[in-house]
């Protein structure tokens, strides 16, 4: 028995020893230890997919099915009624004839087809006259022209036909013009040309025949380089060979894709061969210039944000080369600049730009602005430069406006002049002449704009020409006016035009002279009887501003037409 006892006290003794105790907590192992990956840390301050863990996630989807009746709604669907309507034919040909005071005569006609989506064709001609209306007085009482007749007459006939072609379009034209001018700006000398009070003013016959062909390309494909081509050609020929012009005049549209934009590669050429009995050298020899100008104004036009722009560089090359030797001018390289950002959408944009001009449309283009130059006037090819900027955009959805400012800078103008013998008699009697002298001046101007849902639609203007100095002539110094256009349900429309043209200086003999300002303005009625026939008013210089236009030269007085236009 003692030894049981010793036995149970040893086994108590070993037990307690294997039950460790820390600071009375027991610790127990409840399932088996198992190693694990730490917790991913980022370690590039950017995302990437590296940093991520791809697992599928448990999904679970239970379906259960519903019964679901229709109640369709029957409505009745009208019968369809076929019929035949008739389509009215659109009136392609028009002839109207007016007439006024001054023995005033407007015929012309207008024939061609219509409704056709392939090509279209068309002739047209005009016939206008007016004889007399420049007699007014001087100062002094003197007739300012001597002549008791003078007419001016402008005829016309052109024509055209476009067709629609697989990958483009082509249109054609040509024209033929015959015009007549009277050289009558010169005053009556008592006792020297008292004859030429009852004679008719000295003529201007002039022909020009003109033909053009262009070929647009329609389609639109990002990688299609050519966009448009035309080439032009003219023959003009003033009172039966005194001055004969020949001119060619070319031009190709390209387009290069560049990244998300476009590079524009338009080129120009023009020549012009001006010869004539008129035009001799210093030893009285007849001589023929050429006068040649090509001009290649690469351009890229983008935006960025709400800032669009145009930017590039026009290249033009000029010269003129004559029977026996040539001159070529210096390079020109005008920069091509243009930018627009608007401030307030629709309501206030900002514009701005440079751009630079080459004007070589020959001896025609400066007779035809100027009707009185002499035949044997000096032409250049002019070269011109401006700076502008302004602002526009709307102020409300009836009202509009456009403030701006040009910096104008040219190497050679072309300004007309009278001869220092204006007092002179003869065949060349009254004719103006060309100097080309350096110009620069700024040019502010501004309009306002205003049209309404009940037809009528206003406009006035203003631009001032600033630091032109006395030897610049027959420029005015401002113009300031506005229009009226009104249209009454398509019945009655009216137009009108109204400027005030500032002062101008001019020479007279070798006398510096201020020519004064006058008011210029002319209207119009149309009232459409119905789809074929319209009843029209015209009148020109309502105020009857009795000016001259150039050095000697009046303006005619009032002049009104009245004229009936037939469609069919």
């Amino acid at each position: 028995m003692k030894q049981l006892v010793v036995l149970f006290l040893m086994t108590s003794s070993v037990y307690a020893i294997a039950q460790p105790v820390l600071s009375g907590v027991d610790i127990s192992v409840k399932e088996k230890y198992r190693a694990q990956v730490a917790e991913a840390i980022k370690i590039t301050g950017q995302p990437n997919v590296r940093d991520t863990n791809i697992q599928k996630l448990p999904v679970e989807i239970n379906l259960r099915l519903r019964t679901l009746i229709p109640s369709p709604k029957m409505e009745l669907i009208p019968p369809i009624r076929i019929a035949r309507t008739k389509l009215y034919r659109l009136p392609s040909n028009t002839v109207m004839l007016s007439t006024g005071n001054f023995y005033t005569t407007l015929l012309g006609f207008s024939f061609g087809n219509a409704r056709d989506p392939i090509q279209t064709w068309g002739v047209q001609g005009r016939y206008f006259s007016s004889f007399g209306g420049f007699q007014v007085s001087d100062e002094m009482g003197r007739r300012k022209s001597v002549f008791e007749n003078s007419s001016w007459l402008e005829n016309g006939l052109s024509g055209h036909y476009n067709r629609v072609l697989s990958r483009g379009r082509l249109l054609t034209r040509a024209s033929a013009n015959h015009d007549r001018y009277s050289f009558y700006g010169q005053p009556h000398i008592l006792g020297t040309n008292d004859s030429d009070t009852l004679g008719n003013a000295p003529l201007r016959w002039i022909r020009d025949y003109q033909a053009e062909v262009k070929y647009e390309h329609s389609g639109y494909k990002r990688k299609q380089l050519f966009q448009s081509a035309n080439i032009g050609s003219h023959h003009w020929i003033d009172q039966g060979g005194r001055q004969v012009e020949t001119g060619l005049n070319s031009a190709v549209n390209w387009r290069l894709p560049a990244a998300d934009i476009y590079i524009d590669l338009p080129l120009k050429a023009n020549l012009n061969r001006l010869s004539g009995t008129s035009r001799t050298d210093s030893a009285g020899r007849l001589i023929t210039n050429n006068y040649w100008s090509a001009q290649f104004a690469p351009a890229i036009a983008d935006s960025a944000g709400n800032l669009s722009f145009k930017i590039g560089l026009n290249v033009m090359f000029d010269g003129v080369v004559s029977d026996s030797v040539g001159n070529f001018s210096r390079p020109y390289f005008p920069p091509v600049v243009h930018v627009e950002f608007p401030l307030v959408k629709n309501v206030l944009n900002i514009y701005g730009g440079y751009e630079g001009t080459l004007e070589n449309g020959g001896m025609r283009s400066r007779v035809k602005q100027t009707p009185f130059l002499a035949e044997n006037s000096r032409y250049e090819i002019v070269r011109s430069s401006s700076l502008y900027g302004g602002v526009n955009g709307r102020l409300s959805s009836a009202v509009g406006y456009r403030f701006g400012a040009r910096q104008r800078s040219y190497d050679n103008y072309a300004m007309v002049t009278r001869n220092p013998d204006y007092f002179g008699i003869g065949m060349d009697s009254g004719r103006l002449s060309l100097d080309y002298v350096k110009l620069n001046y700024f040019e502010p101007s501004g309009e306002l704009t205003f049209q309404n849902s009940l037809g009528w639609e206003l406009r006035g203007f203003a631009l001032f020409r600033i630091g032109i100095n006395d030897s610049i002539y027959h420029l005015p110094s401002s113009q300031i006016g506005g229009q009226i256009h009104f249209n009454l349900k398509d019945k009655i429309r009216f137009e009108s035009t109204i400027i005030r043209h500032g002062e101008r200086k001019a020479l007279i003999g070798w006398s510096l002279i201020d020519l004064a300002p006058y008011w210029d303005g002319r209207l119009s009625f149309v009232y459409t009887y119905n789809d074929q026939l319209n009843a029209t008013l015209k009148i020109d210089n309502i105020f009857n501003s009795r000016i001259d236009w150039w050095s000697g030269y009046t303006v005619q007085g009032f002049r009104a037409n009245l004229g009936l236009v037939y469609k069919f």
